[in-house]
Protein backbone atom coordinates (compact mmCIF):
# COMPACT_ATOMS: atom_id res chain seq x y z
CA UNK A 1 0.00 0.00 0.00
CA UNK A 2 0.95 3.16 -0.88
CA UNK A 3 0.03 6.57 1.09
CA UNK A 4 -0.46 9.85 -0.78
CA UNK A 5 -2.30 13.03 0.40
CA UNK A 6 -5.57 11.95 0.67
CA UNK A 7 -4.99 9.06 -1.87
CA UNK A 8 -4.30 5.41 -1.00
CA UNK A 9 -2.84 2.63 -3.41
CA UNK A 10 -3.24 -0.95 -3.17
CA UNK A 11 -1.45 -3.13 -5.44
CA UNK A 12 -2.76 -6.52 -6.09
CA UNK A 13 -1.10 -9.43 -8.58
CA UNK A 14 -3.18 -11.58 -10.60
CA UNK A 15 -2.78 -13.99 -12.86
CA UNK A 16 -3.19 -12.06 -16.12
CA UNK A 17 -1.91 -8.51 -14.82
CA UNK A 18 -2.17 -6.30 -11.82
CA UNK A 19 -4.52 -4.69 -10.48
CA UNK A 20 -4.00 -0.94 -8.53
CA UNK A 21 -7.07 -0.06 -6.34
CA UNK A 22 -6.70 3.51 -5.31
CA UNK A 23 -9.52 4.77 -3.02
CA UNK A 24 -10.08 8.60 -1.26
CA UNK A 25 -9.48 11.60 -2.98
CA UNK A 26 -7.18 12.21 -6.44
CA UNK A 27 -6.82 16.14 -6.57
CA UNK A 28 -4.28 19.00 -7.34
CA UNK A 29 -2.13 18.39 -5.09
CA UNK A 30 -1.52 14.04 -5.37
CA UNK A 31 -2.24 13.65 -9.44
CA UNK A 32 1.38 13.60 -10.33
CA UNK A 33 1.99 11.56 -7.60
CA UNK A 34 -0.32 8.94 -8.49
CA UNK A 35 0.35 8.79 -11.71
CA UNK A 36 4.43 8.60 -11.27
CA UNK A 37 3.45 5.47 -9.28
CA UNK A 38 1.31 3.96 -11.91
CA UNK A 39 4.21 4.76 -14.19
CA UNK A 40 6.02 2.32 -12.72
CA UNK A 41 3.98 -0.64 -12.60
CA UNK A 42 3.75 0.04 -16.60
CA UNK A 43 7.03 -0.47 -16.97
CA UNK A 44 6.85 -4.06 -15.81
CA UNK A 45 5.01 -4.16 -19.67
CA UNK A 46 2.48 -6.42 -17.87
CA UNK A 47 -1.45 -5.49 -18.30
CA UNK A 48 -2.80 -2.95 -15.45
CA UNK A 49 -5.94 -2.45 -14.05
CA UNK A 50 -6.24 0.97 -12.38
CA UNK A 51 -9.74 0.07 -9.68
CA UNK A 52 -10.89 3.51 -9.46
CA UNK A 53 -14.74 2.43 -7.98
CA UNK A 54 -13.43 3.09 -4.70
CA UNK A 55 -12.22 7.24 -5.20
CA UNK A 56 -13.84 9.46 -3.54
CA UNK A 57 -13.38 12.54 -5.65
CA UNK A 58 -11.56 12.70 -8.79
CA UNK A 59 -10.43 16.32 -9.92
CA UNK A 60 -10.16 17.42 -13.33
CA UNK A 61 -6.09 17.16 -12.76
CA UNK A 62 -6.97 13.43 -11.42
CA UNK A 63 -8.18 12.91 -14.98
CA UNK A 64 -6.03 14.70 -17.31
CA UNK A 65 -3.09 12.37 -15.71
CA UNK A 66 -5.24 9.39 -16.37
CA UNK A 67 -5.68 10.32 -19.99
CA UNK A 68 -1.81 11.30 -20.16
CA UNK A 69 -1.17 8.28 -18.86
CA UNK A 70 -3.42 6.10 -21.17
CA UNK A 71 -2.05 7.51 -24.15
CA UNK A 72 1.48 6.66 -22.60
CA UNK A 73 -0.21 2.96 -22.32
CA UNK A 74 -0.41 3.28 -25.78
CA UNK A 75 2.51 4.18 -26.97
CA UNK A 76 4.61 1.16 -24.34
CA UNK A 77 1.96 -0.93 -25.85
CA UNK A 78 0.92 -1.36 -22.21
CA UNK A 79 -2.72 -3.13 -21.67
CA UNK A 80 -4.72 -0.78 -19.12
CA UNK A 81 -8.05 -1.14 -18.11
CA UNK A 82 -9.69 1.07 -15.70
CA UNK A 83 -12.81 0.55 -13.57
CA UNK A 84 -14.50 4.09 -13.48
CA UNK A 85 -16.55 4.80 -10.41
CA UNK A 86 -18.96 7.49 -9.18
CA UNK A 87 -16.18 9.75 -8.68
CA UNK A 88 -15.23 9.51 -12.26
CA UNK A 89 -18.57 9.58 -14.15
CA UNK A 90 -19.63 12.55 -14.36
CA UNK A 91 -15.80 13.59 -15.76
CA UNK A 92 -16.97 10.77 -18.12
CA UNK A 93 -20.02 11.84 -19.35
CA UNK A 94 -18.64 15.73 -19.83
CA UNK A 95 -15.47 14.72 -21.88
CA UNK A 96 -17.82 11.92 -24.50
CA UNK A 97 -14.26 11.42 -26.61
CA UNK A 98 -11.97 10.94 -23.84
CA UNK A 99 -10.86 7.21 -25.28
CA UNK A 100 -9.81 5.59 -21.86
CA UNK A 101 -10.38 1.82 -21.53
CA UNK A 102 -13.22 1.64 -18.98
CA UNK A 103 -14.78 -1.61 -17.83
CA UNK A 104 -17.65 -2.28 -15.28
CA UNK A 105 -15.55 -4.28 -12.58
CA UNK A 106 -12.20 -5.87 -11.84
CA UNK A 107 -13.69 -9.17 -12.74
CA UNK A 108 -14.49 -7.33 -16.41
CA UNK A 109 -10.92 -6.15 -17.17
CA UNK A 110 -9.32 -9.60 -16.10
CA UNK A 111 -11.58 -11.50 -18.82
CA UNK A 112 -11.07 -8.92 -21.29
CA UNK A 113 -6.87 -9.32 -20.63
CA UNK A 114 -7.44 -13.36 -20.48
CA UNK A 115 -9.18 -13.22 -24.40
CA UNK A 116 -6.21 -11.18 -25.45
CA UNK A 117 -3.88 -13.31 -24.29
CA UNK A 118 -5.92 -16.41 -25.65
CA UNK A 119 -6.23 -14.89 -28.99
CA UNK A 120 -2.65 -13.85 -29.26
CA UNK A 121 -1.68 -17.44 -28.39
CA UNK A 122 -4.28 -18.44 -30.97
CA UNK A 123 -3.16 -16.33 -33.67
CA UNK A 124 0.48 -17.29 -32.94
CA UNK A 125 -0.38 -21.19 -33.02
CA UNK A 126 -1.56 -20.45 -36.49
CA UNK A 127 0.94 -18.69 -37.29
CA UNK A 128 3.73 -21.24 -36.16
CA UNK A 129 1.65 -24.29 -38.09
CA UNK A 130 1.28 -22.11 -41.25
CA UNK A 131 5.35 -21.93 -41.12
CA UNK A 132 6.30 -25.26 -40.57
CA UNK A 133 7.68 -26.60 -43.57
CA UNK A 134 5.63 -29.11 -45.69
CA UNK A 135 7.22 -32.69 -46.00
CA UNK A 136 6.40 -33.76 -49.65
CA UNK A 137 6.06 -36.92 -51.21
CA UNK A 138 9.10 -38.54 -52.08
CA UNK A 139 9.10 -40.74 -55.60
CA UNK A 140 11.30 -43.33 -56.02
CA UNK A 141 11.38 -43.59 -59.76
CA UNK A 142 11.55 -47.04 -60.82
CA UNK A 143 15.13 -48.06 -62.96
CA UNK A 144 14.87 -50.33 -65.73
CA UNK A 145 16.74 -54.01 -64.85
Amino acid sequence: MSDFTGARLYVYARSFGTVLQIDGEIDSSNAMSVAEVIRRFARLKTPLILDLSHLDFLSIDGFRALLVLNNEHQQARVHCSVVAGNAMLPLLHIVNAHGLPVVGSVAEALQLIEDIVRAQRQLRSEMFRYRQPRHKATRIAAVPS
